[in-house]
C-alpha cells in the first residue's frame, strides 16, 4: 500500500485538501476524530455506524445508481446541515423513507445522511473554531433494540446476561431521544409488548415535540402507522417529515 492510499479509510476524504497526500496517514487529527486511532472508533463508531457503512456517503453509496431521484433531493437536503450553526435557522426537515420490499437501499441511504451530518457538525465546527460535538447524530436499529428489550424481559434470565443487557437497552434509549440528529432504523413494529412500543413511542415523540431532525426507515407507508402508533403521535409524525418511496426490488447481492 502506498502511503497516500490512507485516504480510502476515512469519510472526510473528498473534502479534505490534505487527502492522497504525505499528509493523509492515520495520526491525522481529523482521521482521527472520526474514526479513532484504530479506525473503529470516533464520531463513526459513537453514532453506532455499522462497520460495513462506516465510510458511506450520499456520493459513495451503492444505492445511488438505484435512487437517482431520492438522492438528487437529498443532497439538496444534506445542504442545509449548515443550519444546525444558525440561531433561528429555519428547522432541519425529517424524513421518512419506505418501500413495500426489503433491500432497496433505505438502509445504506439513510446511513449515508447521517454520516452527511456528523461530516457537516465536524467540519463547520472547525470552520467557526468550535469543538466538534462527539455525538451529533445516532443510529438505533431497531430490531436490534428489540432484541435487548427481549434479552432482559424473559422470565428466569440470569442476572449476569439481564443486567448489561437493560443497560445497554437504556443507554440506546437516551442516545436516541437527545442526539441532535438520528435514523430510526425499521420502526414499523408489530409484534411488540406494549412496554417495549411505548419506550420507541417516548424516543421519536421526544424528537417530534423538540424539533430533533430524523430519518426513519420502514417497509410500510405513513398512512399505516397509525395502526402502530397512536393518533396523536402519527399526526405528529405525519406533519412533521417528509415521505419518500424508495421503488424497486431487493438489491441485496448484486454488489
Amino acid at each position: 500500500m502506498s502511503e497516500n492510499a490512507h485516504a480510502s479509510n476515512c469519510v472526510l476524504s473528498t473534502r479534505c485538501k490534505l487527502a492522497n497526500s504525505a499528509a493523509c496517514n492515520r495520526n491525522c487529527p481529523s482521521y482521527i476524530a472520526m474514526h479513532g486511532h484504530s479506525g473503529k472508533g470516533g464520531r463513526i463508531a459513537n453514532a453506532n455506524t455499522p462497520a460495513d457503512y462506516r465510510l458511506l456517503t450520499l456520493a459513495n453509496s451503492p444505492a445511488r445508481e438505484g435512487q437517482a431521484k431520492v438522492y438528487t433531493t437529498l443532497e439538496k437536503y444534506a445542504a442545509t446541515f449548515e443550519r444546525q450553526f444558525e440561531e433561528n435557522a429555519e428547522r432541519i426537515k425529517s424524513f421518512y423513507f419506505w418501500s413495500e420490499s426489503p433491500g432497496t437501499g433505505k438502509t445504506t441511504t439513510a446511513t449515508a445522511v447521517l454520516n452527511e451530518y456528523i461530516i457537516a457538525n465536524y467540519l463547520g465546527s472547525l470552520k467557526r473554531d468550535r469543538q466538534a460535538l462527539q455525538r451529533p447524530a445516532v443510529m438505533l436499529d431497531v430490531n436490534e433494540w428489540q432484541s435487548l428489550f427481549n434479552e432482559f424481559n424473559r422470565s428466569n434470565i440470569p442476572p449476569d446476561i439481564a443486567e448489561p443487557a437493560s443497560r445497554e437497552y437504556y443507554r440506546r434509549l437516551q442516545q436516541a431521544k437527545l442526539a441532535p440528529f438520528a435514523v430510526l432504523d425499521d420502526i414499523g413494529v408489530r409484534s411488540a409488548t406494549e412496554a417495549f412500543r411505548g419506550d420507541l413511542h417516548s424516543v421519536i415523540n421526544h424528537r417530534t415535540a423538540n424539533g430533533l431532525p430524523t430519518v426513519s426507515t420502514s417497509n410500510l407507508p405513513l398512512k399505516e402507522m397509525a395502526q402502530v402508533f397512536d393518533a396523536r403521535l402519527f399526526d405528529r409524525m405525519k406533519d412533521q417529515c417528509a415521505e419518500i418511496h424508495f421503488e424497486g426490488t431487493s438489491k441485496r447481492g448484486r454488489r
